[in-house]
């Protein structure tokens, strides 16, 4: 009995119109943000209120974006500064500095984050030049089938993204926000509920290959400044 309270109140399964979300440690009831559809911001959420209320799942139409707290302090202050030059050349203000800085910054932080890639299979249309005859080229790694994207183990935890062909991955990056583009380089972290913690990489490689139709994949942009590596996440981030 004693080990079940010592374990805290258990994850909230919400969904995006739920009045109220729970806080992560008390239980007690807070305000959905989620519930005003007229914001063009991004909304802040941090990270063990994020896990806590399970919303990776409610956001699955949502662009989502892990940082560091040092990140996004970094983020408010570059986008202040852009939002003010802006002002002064007499550039029509955004809706929110959040919304400039969470997008316009994050391009250029030497932090790392994480970020979304929702894709569905049943959407992949094969290349027009899919059945020409091309040369050969040496790979390193495995190419996915349909995201047509090459990853590698490369015992640094998850999979790394070497090369990126035409497929549902290019699809996707047309459609995004540099921020959001996968790269090569990047790390693909989770696919759907198989994370790199807790599975092989192997495991991680067959869910993106067998998963039936929608893929939801979790990935890492690394840090430019190698030395802030080790960093832990604080902040979530969801953008309409």
């Amino acid at each position: 009995m004693a080990d079940d309270e010592d374990a805290g109140p258990k994850p909230n399964k919400a969904n995006i119109d739920d009045e109220f979300l729970r806080h992560p440690h008390s239980g007690a009831f807070i305000r959905n943000p989620l519930l005003d559809k007229s914001r063009s911001s991004p909304i802040l959420f941090q990270e063990p209120e994020f896990r806590h209320n399970c919303l990776e799942e409610a956001l699955a139409d949502y662009n989502c974006l892990t940082v560091s707290e040092k990140s996004f302090k970094e983020m408010m202050r570059m986008g202040a500064q852009l939002i003010q030059k802006e002002g002064e050349a007499g550039a029509t203000a955004p809706a929110s500095p959040l919304a400039r800085a969470a997008l316009s910054t994050l391009t250029k932080s030497t932090q790392g984050y994480e970020f979304v890639v929702s894709v569905k299979k049943s959407t992949y249309v094969p290349p027009r030049n899919a059945r020409r005859r091309q040369e050969a080229k040496p790979t390193i790694g495995t190419m996915v089938d349909k995201l047509n994207i090459e990853v590698n183990d490369d015992k640094e935890g998850g999979l790394k993204v070497e090369d990126i062909k035409e497929g549902l991955i290019a699809a996707w990056n047309r459609r995004q926000h540099s921020a959001f583009q996968v790269r090569p380089g990047d790390r693909v972290l989770k696919a759907n509920n198989i994370n790199f913690a807790s599975a092989t990489p192997q495991q991680l490689m067959e869910e993106m290959e067998q998963c039936p139709d929608a893929l939801r994949l979790t990935v890492r942009r690394p840090a430019v400044d190698r030395r802030a590596s080790k960093q832990s996440l604080g902040s979530q981030l969801a953008v309409p």
